[in-house]
């Protein structure tokens, strides 16, 4: 039993905390909608050879054994009646005679090859698998994108509740000292008992509040998680808060300007206005010819007692030609899939407008929310340090007589909601960073 714990804390002790860049790593390569993805990808990639091979040349075979038991038969006029003379005629032989065609037993083998050499609307077929393909790799960057943001703010989540439970502990430090200088001086008859149980209750206060937090920082690291691909029972240590990385994020203002070129988004949508195009083409190329080259080669072979003995005979055939097929009037259906091509083709142009106005919006909404939640942030610390200095000063008057038990609490607990708002501003701040990078399109820069 003493070696199993040994070892259990050694592993505890021995878990590497991730930091930020570690968790988005990570999600990066086990999230599984990012899998999923990276496997339409690889769909469209099949998808584009199956065109391709279309274009390739193709070759089959055909093979073939009959069993003519009933064999067809030809009915002709009977010639004989005019090639024979006048005593041989049978006079009640009839007009027509009737022939058996082909013997007992039929066989072929043989190959044919086909190639297209011109075929419009399959050219067009291949660059729209190629945009298909394409689309699918944007695909896969918009989803990392998200998986990025979110791993970012779950993380940030993870960290500022872990500071928030931080601040409470220390806020009940400093009400476990305060307690024992009231016992000592209640015992002496110098403070009430019911100011010593208001201090109780607040400190009972404080630790289910603590409790909660603690509570959610694990609700926190199973989203977290689960946002990474981790096993859900597997424990996880997250780097602690490093506020000079705050700091500094704080006093570095966003200089980046917004670029559309730069958006996953805008990128999808022009290649998907590129593949309206392209889909009007193909109704356009229904009206084109195609030209198509053939060849085939036939070993074929008939008998009367399957295959042996002299009426057994076996020949060759084979073909070589060209095939054009030529589509004349089509009852204007190919005219109206152009109109419906060339409206869709509008509508997409209009997307593309409204979604750069989105994209803007967001990025300069975005901008506005980052400098409200750093100012926000400024005065939460400055906020925060003035209650520090009020509480300091209530404990210090309480101790020389000069405030109650009411000014110590109350001071209490606006240095306490204090600590809770500036950790409120920080997350805050985090998330719309979080979000102004990913509106300009500049998020990969977290893993950096």
């Amino acid at each position: 039993m003493l070696c199993f714990l040994l070892f259990a804390c050694s592993n505890l002790m021995g878990q590497k905390a991730y930091n930020l860049q570690s968790c988005i790593r990570y999600a990066l390569e086990n999230n599984n909608n990012i899998r999923k993805t990276h496997l339409d990808v690889e769909k469209s990639a099949q998808a584009r050879r199956e065109v391709t091979g279309a274009l390739l040349p193709q070759i089959s075979g055909s093979g073939s054994l009959n069993d003519n038991f009933q064999k067809a038969k030809f009915i002709m006029p009977n010639f004989m009646k005019e090639f024979l003379p006048p005593s041989m005629l049978d006079p009640n032989a009839s007009d027509y005679m009737t022939i058996e065609m082909g013997l007992n037993y039929s066989t072929a083998i043989g190959a044919g090859l086909n190639q297209q050499i011109l075929n419009f609307s399959l050219f067009n077929a291949l660059d729209i698998a190629k945009t298909a393909e394409s689309l699918s790799a944007l695909a896969v960057d918009a989803k990392e994108e998200d998986v990025i943001a979110q791993t970012a703010n779950l993380f940030y989540a993870v960290q500022v509740t872990g500071y928030a439970v931080e601040m409470f502990g220390r806020s009940i430090n400093i009400i476990d000292s305060m307690l024992t200088t009231m016992e000592v001086s209640y015992a002496n008859g110098l403070v009430k008992k019911v100011d010593l149980d208001r201090l109780k209750v607040t400190k009972t206060n404080l630790m289910t509040q603590r409790t909660a937090m603690q509570s959610a920082i694990g609700v926190q690291k199973n989203l977290l998680k689960l946002q990474m691909g981790l096993d859900v029972n597997k424990p996880v240590e997250i780097e602690k808060i490093n506020l000079e990385i705050f700091e500094n994020q704080l006093k570095s203002p966003y200089e980046q300007a917004f670029s559309l070129n730069s958006q996953t988004a805008y990128k999808i949508l022009e290649k998907q206005a590129g593949l309206t195009q392209l889909k009007r083409k193909s109704a356009v190329y229904e009206s084109y010819p195609v030209l198509t080259a053939m060849a085939s080669y036939n070993y074929n072979g008939v008998s009367n007692k399957f295959f042996t003995g002299e009426t057994t005979y076996w020949y060759p055939t084979s073909m070589v030609g060209l095939s054009l097929r030529v589509p004349i009037f089509g009852g204007l259906s190919r005219s109206a899939k152009i109109k419906q091509a060339d409206i869709e083709i509008q509508k997409v142009g209009e997307d593309v407008v409204s979604l750069g106005q989105t994209l803007n919006m967001a990025f300069n909404n975005a901008l506005l929310k980052l400098e409200d939640n750093r100012r926000t942030i400024q005065v939460q610390r400055d906020n925060m340090a003035l209650a520090e200095d009020v509480y300091r000063i209530s404990e210090s008057n309480f101790s020389q007589g000069l405030a109650s038990m009411t000014d110590v609490l109350n001071a209490s607990n606006s240095l306490i909601q204090s600590q809770m708002n500036y950790a409120d501003a920080l997350g805050n701040f985090m998330k719309s960073w979080i979000e102004l990078q990913k509106s300009n399109g500049t998020i990969r820069s977290l893993v950096e």
